[in-house]
């Protein structure tokens, strides 16, 4: 598997980063995730990295991609999860958002809940993308608002599902993988990212660079134009098919 990655985790304006982003890959497969701790839940850090550490656990220990597969990682992070909220050491009530990509040079699989999102490009266009799983996806798609009014609705923060220990019924995910070619590329990103940039831009930026890392940081650019102080923190992933 021929694959060009890059990525970011900042704090933005806050004092602590609740995000967590990584990528392994082993054999001829690729597993890339990125998690959001729920800011209005304490300890949002401790769930994001507890939820993306297991799935990486999981995939690491058996590589592959099928939903087999897939949904064995997310049930390992679950029962991870599950055991961590039990302990006396981490606050009670953690969430986290998920996306989880796999890839093996011919095809990908992905799942997700939240509001992180997974952009597929084709031809730098985007092919595909997650619905959010909150109230302003809920509006949007019910037609009392445009797509468009997403991204600074007021009521952005509220999820309708997130991370939480429960099964795998409450995240979204591919029937079968697709095929995938050379010059596909897909973003993972959480909302702190996604809310500065249009998806045109996101195509804009792809098309005009040739690396991974040239379009994380042409993205960038444009966010940091955009930030207020105390902005949340974002967080992104960007992978090339070679």
């Amino acid at each position: 598997m021929d694959t060009d990655v890059a990525l970011f985790s900042r704090a933005g304006g806050r004092n602590k980063n609740e995000d967590y982003c990584r990528f392994d890959e082993k054999e001829s497969f690729g597993c890339y995730l990125l998690a959001d701790g729920l800011g209005g839940h304490k300890g949002g850090d401790v769930a994001s990295r507890v939820i993306g550490e297991a799935v990486s656990e999981a995939f690491l220990a058996s590589p592959g991609l099928s939903l087999e597969k897939l949904f064995a990682y997310i049930d390992h992070a679950r029962n991870v999860f599950t055991n961590t909220v039990g302990s006396r050491s981490v606050p009670s009530g953690m969430k986290s958002t998920l996306v989880v990509l796999l890839l093996n040079g011919k095809q990908a699989l992905w799942c997700h809940i939240g509001d992180s999102r997974i952009y597929y490009f084709k031809s730098d266009k985007i092919s595909f993308q997650t619905r959010d799983h909150s109230v302003p996806q809920m509006l949007a798609d019910s037609g009392d608002i445009c797509s468009e009014q997403i991204r600074f609705h007021e009521d952005r923060n509220r999820l309708t599902a997130a991370f939480d220990g429960s099964n795998m019924p409450r995240f979204e995910y591919l029937k079968e993988p697709v095929l995938i070619n050379k010059g596909d590329a897909f973003l993972l990103c959480s909302d702190g990212f996604w809310e500065y940039l249009t998806e045109e831009e996101m195509e804009e930026d792809l098309k005009n660079t040739t690396q991974a890392e040239e379009w994380l940081d042409l993205m960038e650019r444009r966010l940091l134009e955009r930030v207020k102080s105390g902005h949340d923190n974002y967080s992104a992933l960007t992978v090339k098919i070679r």
